[in-house]
């Protein structure tokens, strides 16, 4: 798999340096800062340890579209439990995250949200899949860099040989184009067309369907339509 981490609206240099020390400890490279909040100076370095080529080749964005491009599934993460019907942050574990990727060849882009906020609703919505890492109830938040650390090891696990070809962003996004199409014809006593929408983008993300799956559906769709 290849993964591409995003680190968004990050605040602190010392969280950057350390999720850049995490990200060589377990072999990965590709990193994306958007529109961070803070510089990115000698202090980020300095924390980096022996992993600042992964900060000096850091490619930073002011905005999340651009830093997502070319990725196939968008993971989000969040410290929130999913509350009632909310499918915004309806999540699965590091563990789950790494056995759907196994053996897969997806460009994925892990999204680190913002120490103080997180991601928000909206970026949450623009995921495929949304992970949380269990803790204590009371103080479930951790620092981005030990969160980081933990889902890049469950990631990092998987050394199979094996490979799925997945299908690539154009497909992904024309079946989620087709089905919205023909829930947007049949809203006529649909609750939340929204909801069922969310829905279907998101059974694609944990699903990790392959190209043949996707043609698949997408003759379906097609035909449907």
């Amino acid at each position: 798999m290849q993964i591409r981490i995003i680190l968004v609206g990050p605040e602190y240099q010392q969280n950057i340096g350390y999720c850049c020390r995490v990200m060589k400890n377990f072999s990965f490279s590709d990193l994306y800062i958007v529109k961070p909040d803070c510089k990115i100076g000698q202090e980020a370095v300095m924390y980096a340890k022996h992993a600042a080529d992964v900060l000096k080749n850091a490619k930073i964005t002011q905005n999340l579209d651009q830093a997502i491009k070319g990725c196939s599934v968008v993971v989000g993460t969040t410290a929130i439990q999913n509350i009632s019907r909310d499918l915004t942050r309806d999540s699965i574990t590091p563990e789950e995250l790494a056995k759907k990727f196994k053996g897969n060849k997806a460009k994925i882009a892990l999204l680190m949200g913002r120490e103080g906020t997180g991601l928000t609703k909206e970026e949450l919505q623009n995921c495929d899949i949304i992970v949380r890492i269990e803790g204590n109830q009371d103080y479930p938040t951790l620092n981005i860099s030990h969160a980081l650390a933990i889902i890049l090891y469950e990631l990092a696990k998987d050394k199979s040989k094996f490979s799925v070809k997945f299908m690539d962003e154009g497909e992904k996004k024309l079946l989620i184009k087709y089905f919205n199409s023909f829930v947007d014809g049949n809203k006529q006593g649909l609750r939340s067309p929204d909801t069922i929408k969310l829905a279907f983008k998101r059974v694609l993300g944990r699903g990790i369907r392959s190209q043949i799956e996707a043609r698949a559906l997408l003759q379906m769709l097609k035909k449907i339509k």
